[in-house]
């Protein structure tokens, strides 16, 4: 098992819309808004903020809106690939 970034979208009834891997080089960048591990994970979850949306919305496929309230950030478990 290894641990991925990943930007998170909600739905209404808080399910899980979408989902986007990020990649690691982002780890520096998000240093300064959230808590980050000496690994390079995501400690906890955090909610959106210009800031951070700023530095994330290159790799997500849809407008994040900082204001709907169902954007985060945060970390997965991901299966290694064999």
């Amino acid at each position: 098992m290894s641990v991925v970034n990943v930007v998170q979208k909600f739905g209404t009834d808080d399910v899980l819309e979408s989902s986007w891997e990020l990649p690691p080089e982002l780890v520096e960048p998000l240093r300064k808004h959230v808590n980050v591990g000496d690994d390079g994970w995501i400690i906890d979850e955090w909610r959106m903020t210009e800031q951070i949306a700023a530095i994330v919305q290159p790799w997500v496929s849809e407008h994040i809106d900082v204001g709907s309230g169902a954007w985060f950030v945060g970390s997965w478990y991901h299966p290694d690939q064999v």
